[in-house]
């Protein structure tokens, strides 16, 4: 554990928000894919740390923040997350968010343009009709427990299937403790995005967009319809045959970030 990294909740009147964070300076908020937690981003939080205040929650229901008594559209994930800034009394706050991350950082970006400078989504979560149908119909198996532990070779070989069977361990069991915190919950935060418009919403955001996205991402074929919908947007494809970019190279991931924040004028 990285004594760099703060670890605390913040109180919020739907419930408390567990976060991680790191540095100071221009607060840069993070938002994960699902359904894990912030902990995807621990090992880029001290390095985008070196320049700015970077946090890191856990959105309700993943990771330690409680769930909701229900399932969430990607609004109300989107209006939590609001609370949770209120919270930490954050103005302004530049938001970047990773698959689901994306949809709730785009959506909070719309509803509060004034609070919003700058917007980085990593793998695009721009779904057609036929699209969503798909994912919500075969995407999402069901999950319970099994008393001879059968679940747990199962859950770590579907990461293996749809991260790569060469991901390193250390991530595997990440994804796998992660996914297991959540349990028969797990997919209350996918069915969110495959429901979100992105194709209604891009089109509204107006801060300057970063796509963001490696050629091994599972949603790298959405990258240059996203920027053609956004109004100011630009698109960045990283050669890496992975996803889960902040993880697998936080070096690499902090300073594509941390370079669009800089030619956006948020940093000097």
């Amino acid at each position: 554990m990285d004594p760099n990294i703060r670890y605390a909740y913040a109180d919020t009147s739907p419930g408390q928000v567990h976060y991680r964070e790191a540095g100071s300076g221009p607060p840069v908020v993070l938002f994960h894919e699902s359904p894990v937690s912030g902990r995807m981003y621990e090992e880029s939080l001290p390095v985008l740390g070196r320049h700015v205040r970077a946090i890191a929650p856990d959105t309700p229901g993943y990771g330690a923040s409680p769930p909701p008594p229900e399932p969430l559209p990607i609004a109300g994930y989107a209006q939590r997350m609001t609370l949770f800034l209120d919270a930490l009394g954050l103005e302004q706050v530049v938001l970047v968010g990773n698959h689901t991350g994306g949809a709730i950082a785009a959506q909070m970006a719309v509803d509060h343009p004034a609070r919003v400078p700058a917007v980085v989504i990593v793998g695009s979560p721009l779904f057609d009709d036929d699209e969503r149908q798909d994912r919500l119909q075969n995407y999402l198996e069901p999950f319970k427990p099994s008393s001879d532990g059968g679940h747990l070779s199962w859950l770590w070989s579907r990461y293996q299937r749809i991260w790569g069977k060469d991901s390193p361990a250390e991530l595997l069991h990440l994804a796998t403790t992660e996914f297991l915190r959540t349990g028969s919950r797990y997919d209350w935060a996918y069915q969110a995005a495959f429901r979100f418009e992105a194709d209604k919403i891009f089109p509204q955001l107006q801060c300057p967009t970063l796509f963001l996205v490696t050629e091994g991402d599972l949603l790298r074929s959405k990258n240059e319809r996203s920027v053609e919908l956004t109004p100011n947007a630009e698109g960045r494809v990283i050669e890496n045959p992975f996803g889960q970019f902040p993880a697998r190279d936080p070096e690499g991931f902090s300073r594509e970030v941390l370079d669009f924040l800089t030619r956006v004028g948020y940093l000097p």
